[in-house]
């Protein structure tokens, strides 16, 4: 999970943002200088995690998530030592494009707009449907759980965080629209006499062979025999 993720999350309006894939984005971390930057990424929700909390108790003035005081909630960011509390979604989805798949934590208006509904409203209706809520272990809302197989496109947020993180995982902060996947991109021709050049390579090298070697070499024997 991104430690920072919960931090001042709607504290910058993007208007327009560059769309990238899931790939672009890990490549543009690798070769870039630590940073705060945003991209459209259209993906589809291959599943969602449970057990884990879905939401988090945040500050109703700059979402930052709030810390427990002896009597009251205080806010890291605004210093308010006896901040407004409202509950925030932060929701961790299993995605993928054409060419990768990865983890997207969708906080805050992102969770709004995939379901419809606030978190708080899911909560009340938890507590009014007999479960506790006092103890603020809501179960994950049926509403996530519908939105695995919808194409989305995706606001992304990259944070410093992503540029030593091993993990590649996002947050999303808004729901831009409805998408569907791009069409995959063709494989690259070969140019003409290269295939013959590769194999003559292959053997004065002694190179091993793999996976996909052994099972064409497996049916041409079974062709043979």
């Amino acid at each position: 999970m991104n430690p920072g993720a919960t931090s001042s999350i709607n504290s910058v309006e993007v208007v327009k943002a560059e769309t990238l894939t899931i790939s672009e984005i890990a490549a543009f971390i690798k070769r870039e200088p630590a940073k705060v930057a945003y991209f459209d990424c259209i993906a589809t929700i291959d599943d969602v995690k449970l057990g884990t909390d879905w939401y988090y108790i945040a500050c109703k003035d700059c979402q930052t998530k709030l810390n427990r005081g002896p009597t009251t909630l205080l806010c890291p960011t605004c210093g308010n030592e006896n901040a407004t509390a409202v509950a925030n979604y932060l929701v961790e989805m299993f995605v993928y494009d054409n060419e990768e798949q990865c983890t997207f934590i969708i906080l805050g208006d992102a969770g709004k707009e995939l379901t419809g509904r606030k978190a708080t409203e899911l909560i009340d209706t938890y507590v009014e449907d007999g479960g506790d809520g006092a103890e603020l272990e809501v179960p994950l809302p049926q509403c996530f759980i519908d939105t695995i197989g919808q194409t989305k496109k995706f606001r992304i947020k990259v944070a410093p965080y992503n540029f030593t993180s091993s993990r590649q995982s996002f947050t999303a902060t808004k729901i831009v629209s409805s998408a569907v996947l791009p069409p995959k991109k063709p494989p690259l021709e070969a140019p003409p006499g290269t295939e013959v050049e590769n194999s003559e390579l292959a053997e004065s090298s002694g190179g091993g062979t793999s996976a996909t070697d052994d099972q064409k070499k497996a049916k041409r024997i079974k062709r043979s025999g």
